[in-house]
C-alpha cells in the first residue's frame, strides 16, 4: 500500500513509466501492422506466381497446337501421301501406310495419323496406336458425321471407347475448303496423346512446388479435359459453381477466394485460352497462408516476451532515472510551491524562488550602489569646486566612478526634444526611460574613446562627463551625432547636445556645467537635434543687439491692421532672421516683446472694429512660451497672422454681400421712382457712391444702373402681358422718362419693341 501511495504522489515517476509503456505499446502495434502487411504481401506474391504458372501452361498448349498444325499442313500437302488422301487405288494407298508409321513414331506426342479418302470412302491410319482400328475409325466417323461444321485446325477432345472415363485423345482435323465436303471429302486427322499435355502440367506444378494443388483444364462446357492428381472438392459442380464466377471475373488471369462447404480455396484462372478452354488452379487457402499464420503466432509469442521484458526493464530504468530527482526532492522544504505539476516543477519552482531572492538582493545592493554613485555625481556637478582631491579620489574608487583624472575632460548636456509629447512634464516616467536609454547607449559608445559617466539631473537634461586625449575630445561632437542617429533609429526621438570647453581640473566641472546649462538655451535659435559647441555660439554670445528695429515692429502692426498678409508674413520672417544672431537673453526678451505687441495690436483692432476677430490672446501667448525653438515660434506667429487676416477677409466679404443685397432690396422697392440712381441709393445708405458702386459691381458683376433697368424692364414686360395699359402708361409707371431710351433697352433685352412683344404674347395665348 505504501508503494502504491508513493507512486501516486510521484507524478514525474509516473510520466517516465508511461513514456516507456508507450514505447512498448508502439512496438506491439507496429508488430501487428507488419504482420498484416506480410499477409497481404504473401497473397500478392502467390497471385503473381499463379498467374505465371497458368500463363506458362497456356503457352505450352498453344505451342503444341502450333507444332501439330504445322505437321498436319505439311502432311496434308505432301505429294507422296496423295494416294492416301485422294487416290482411287486401294493398293497404292496401302503402300503409303509406312510413311504414316514413320511420322507418328518420330513424334513424342502423336497418337496416330489417319487419312479419310473420300473416293474410296475408307480410313487409312498408322499402326501401333494401341486402339483397334474399328474403334478409332468408328469414333472419328461418328464425330465427323455429327458435325455439320467440323472444327478445322483445332485440338478436339475425343472419348474413343465411349465409356465417359475421360479424354482418350485430342483430334486435329484438316481438309480442303471452308467446310468438309465443300471441295471434297478428304480429311487428315492427327490424334494427340493427352498424357503429353498432362505430364507437362504436372511438371510445371511440381516445379512451382504445387504438387498438392488441383490444376485442371476445362472446355467451355465445363468438361475437365486434363487434371493433376489432386482431387476436386467433393460435391463441387464446375459448370454451375465455378465457371459462372470465372466468367464474371472480367480480368484474366484473375483470382478470387471461393468457399465450399466451410472450406476456403484460393482460385486462380486463365479464361479464353486456346479453343476457349479454362485453365484453373485451386489451392487450400489455409495452406497458402500457413507460413504467415505460423509467423503470426511466433510474433505473438516473441512480442509477449518482449513486452514482459520491456515492462521489467522500464520499471528498472525508471527507478534509476528517477533516483537523482528523488534525492533533489528531499532537499525541497515542505510546504514549497503549491499546485506543482510534478516533482521537477516543484524543484524548479523552489530553485526559481531562491534565484529570485538572490537576484532581488543583488539588485537591491546594485540599486543602493547606483543611488550612491548618482548622488555623488550630482554633487560633483554642483559642488566640484569645494571637493578635496583626496575625497574625489576616494569616491571614484569606492563607487567605481569612471572619470579620468588627471587628464582632459569635457561635459555634454543632453536635452530630449518635444518633452510635452512624452509625458505630462519633466520627470515623467517616459522621459526617465528615454534618458536611461540615451545614457546606457551613450556610455557604451563613448567609452571607446576614454572614460565616461552619465547622470540624469532630473531637471529636463542628462549630463555626460567624458575623458580622453584632446584630439578625441575635440571630435566629441561627431560621436554624439552618431549617438543621435542610433537613438532616432531605435526610439524615434531626437535630442539636443550642448558641449563644454575642454578642461583638465575636476574642480572646474561645476563651472563648465553651469556654462553648458546656459548655452543649452540656444537650442531655441539653432533648433532641435543640434550639437551646440562653444565655437558655434561665440558670435551670439558677443552680439550687442538688444531689440528688434522699430521699423520692423511697425510693419507687423500695420500689416495686421491693413490685412496685408504677404507683407506681415515677410516682416515676421525678417524678425526671426534677426533674432538668430542675438544672445539668448536678448532673444528671449525680444520674443516676449513681440508677443506683447501682437496682443496689444489685436486688442486695439477688436476695440475699433465693428467685426472683431475671434482670437484667444491668452492661448497665443501660452503657445509661444511652450515652444522650444524660434522656428516653432515663427510658425505660431504665422498661423495667428493668417487666422486674423482670414477672419478679416471673411468679415469684409460678408459685409460687402450684405451691402449688395441691401442695394437690390432698395431697387426692388423704389424702381418706379424716375429719379432712382446710384447717388440716390448712396444717400439713403449714407455711403460714398463710388465705394457703393465698386462693391456692388464686385459682388453682382453688373452696375447699379444695370440692376435698376433690369428691374424696370421685367415689370414692364409683366404689364404688357397682363394689363391693357398703353405703352406710354407702362413706361411712366415703371420709372422710365425717355420713350426712345425705354424702347431701345426693351428691344435689346427681349428682341422686340414693346408693341411687337404685346402682339406676339397675345397670339401665343390664343393658340
Amino acid at each position: 500500500m505504501n508503494v502504491w501511495q508513493t507512486l501516486r504522489s510521484r507524478k514525474y515517476l509516473q510520466r517516465i513509466l508511461l513514456s516507456f509503456m508507450l514505447v512498448v505499446a508502439t512496438l506491439a502495434v507496429t508488430s501487428l501492422v507488419l504482420n498484416s502487411n506480410a499477409r497481404g504481401k504473401v497473397l500478392s506474391m502467390q497471385n503473381e506466381a499463379d498467374r505465371k504458372l497458368l500463363t506458362q501452361i497456356n503457352y505450352n498448349i498453344e505451342n503444341m497446337n502450333g507444332i501439330v498444325k504445322d505437321l498436319a499442313v505439311s502432311m496434308f500437302n505432301d505429294e507422296e501421301l496423295l494416294a492416301l488422301k485422294s487416290g482411287g487405288d486401294f493398293k497404292q494407298s496401302i503402300l503409303k501406310i509406312e510413311r504414316l508409321n514413320h511420322t507418328v513414331a518420330s513424334s513424342p506426342y502423336l497418337h496416330a495419323a489417319v487419312f479419310y479418302n473420300g473416293k474410296q470412302d475408307r480410313f487409312f491410319s498408322s499402326l501401333n496406336h494401341e486402339v483397334p482400328n474399328e474403334t478409332l475409325y468408328g469414333a472419328l466417323k461418328d464425330y465427323m458425321d455429327s458435325r455439320a461444321d467440323l472444327p478445322k485446325l483445332q485440338l478436339i477432345p475425343l472419348d474413343l471407347d465411349g465409356r465417359n472415363e475421360g479424354i482418350d485423345v485430342f483430334a486435329f482435323f484438316i481438309y480442303d475448303g471452308a467446310s468438309l465436303g465443300s471441295v471434297n471429302d478428304n480429311v487428315l486427322i492427327l490424334t494427340v496423346k493427352p498424357d503429353w499435355m498432362l505430364d507437362n502440367v504436372k511438371a510445371l506444378n511440381l516445379v512451382a512446388e504445387r504438387e498438392n494443388d488441383v490444376l485442371f483444364v476445362t472446355d467451355s462446357e465445363g468438361q475437365v479435359l486434363i487434371s493433376t492428381d489432386g482431387a476436386l472438392p467433393s460435391g463441387l459442380n464446375l459448370k454451375e459453381d465455378l465457371l459462372p464466377r470465372i466468367a464474371g471475373g472480367g480480368e484474366t488471369p484473375g483470382t478470387f477466394v471461393y468457399t465450399h462447404e466451410n472450406r476456403k480455396f484460393k482460385v486462380t484462372y486463365l479464361s479464353k485460352a486456346l479453343n476457349n478452354w479454362q485453365i484453373v488452379s485451386m489451392q487450400d487457402y489455409d495452406a497458402v497462408l500457413g507460413s504467415v499464420r505460423q509467423m503470426k503466432w511466433t510474433e505473438v509469442a516473441v512480442t509477449l516476451s518482449v513486452v514482459l521484458l520491456a515492462v521489467l526493464l522500464s520499471v528498472f530504468f525508471s527507478l534509476r532515472l528517477y533516483k537523482p530527482v528523488g534525492q533533489l526532492l528531499t532537499l525541497v522544504p515542505q510546504g514549497g510551491a503549491p499546485q506543482a505539476k510534478d516533482e521537477l516543477s516543484l524543484i524548479a519552482a523552489n530553485v526559481t524562488e531562491m534565484i529570485g531572492k538572490l537576484k532581488g538582493l543583488e539588485q537591491e545592493r546594485a540599486s543602493q550602489t547606483n543611488i550612491g554613485k548618482l548622488y555623488h555625481l550630482r554633487s560633483l556637478l554642483g559642488l566640484s569646486g569645494s571637493m578635496e582631491e583626496t575625497e574625489f579620489l576616494r569616491l571614484r574608487e569606492q563607487y567605481g566612478i569612471d572619470i579620468a583624472y588627471p587628464g582632459p575632460l569635457r561635459l555634454a548636456l543632453v536635452q530630449i526634444d518635444d518633452l510635452q509629447g512624452l509625458g505630462k512634464g519633466p520627470g515623467s516616467r517616459m522621459e526617465s526611460l528615454f534618458y536611461f536609454a540615451v545614457a546606457n547607449i551613450g556610455q557604451e559608445l563613448l567609452r571607446h574613446t576614454g572614460s565616461c559617466e552619465a547622470a540624469d539631473m532630473k531637471s529636463g537634461h542628462l549630463v555626460f562627463i567624458v575623458g580622453g586625449d584632446n584630439r578625441k575630445l575635440e571630435r566629441l561632437g561627431d560621436s554624439f551625432r552618431e549617438l543621435q542617429q542610433t537613438i532616432l533609429q531605435y526610439y524615434r526621438i531626437t535630442f539636443t547636445v550642448t558641449l563644454s570647453e575642454v578642461f583638465t581640473d575636476y574642480r572646474l566641472i561645476t563651472q563648465q556645467y553651469n556654462q553648458a546649462v546656459r548655452h543649452s538655451n540656444y537650442r531655441m535659435i539653432f533648433g532641435k537635434g543640434a550639437v551646440l559647441e562653444p565655437e558655434r555660439l561665440r558670435a551670439n554670445e558677443q552680439s550687442e543687439s538688444l531689440r528688434i528695429p522699430q521699423e520692423l515692429e511697425r510693419r507687423v502692426i500695420e500689416g495686421l491692421k491693413s490685412g496685408d498678409l504677404e507683407d506681415t508674413e515677410q516682416a515676421i520672417r525678417s524678425w526671426r532672421e534677426l533674432l538668430g544672431g542675438f544672445s539668448f537673453e536678448n532673444m528671449f526678451s525680444s520674443v516676449l516683446h513681440l508677443a506683447v505687441t501682437l496682443s496689444n495690436t489685436l486688442g486695439e483692432m477688436n476695440h475699433n472694429n465693428l467685426n472683431p476677430v475671434s482670437v484667444n490672446l491668452q492661448a497665443i501667448n501660452r503657445r509661444i512660451l511652450e515652444k522650444e525653438t524660434l522656428d516653432e515660434i515663427e510658425e505660431v506667429l504665422l498661423e495667428v497672422v493668417r487666422e486674423v487676416c482670414g477672419q478679416r477677409r471673411s468679415g469684409r466679404e460678408d459685409k460687402n454681400r450684405l451691402l449688395a443685397d441691401t442695394v437690390k432690396e432698395v431697387i426692388d422697392k423704389h424702381y418706379e421712382d424716375p429719379d432712382l440712381n446710384l447717388q440716390r441709393i448712396a444717400d439713403m445708405l449714407k455711403m460714398s457712391s463710388v465705394y457703393l458702386g465698386q462693391v456692388f459691381k464686385a459682388q453682382e458683376g453688373a452696375s447699379v444702373v444695370d440692376r435698376i433697368n433690369e428691374a424696370r424692364l421685367a415689370k414692364a414686360r409683366q404689364y404688357l402681358e397682363q394689363q391693357d395699359m398703353t405703352v406710354a402708361e407702362i413706361m411712366e409707371k415703371v420709372g422710365f422718362g425717355n420713350e426712345s431710351y425705354f424702347y431701345r433697352l426693351f428691344k435689346r433685352r427681349y428682341g422686340a419693341t414693346p408693341k411687337e412683344y404685346r402682339l406676339k404674347s397675345a397670339i401665343d395665348r390664343s393658340t
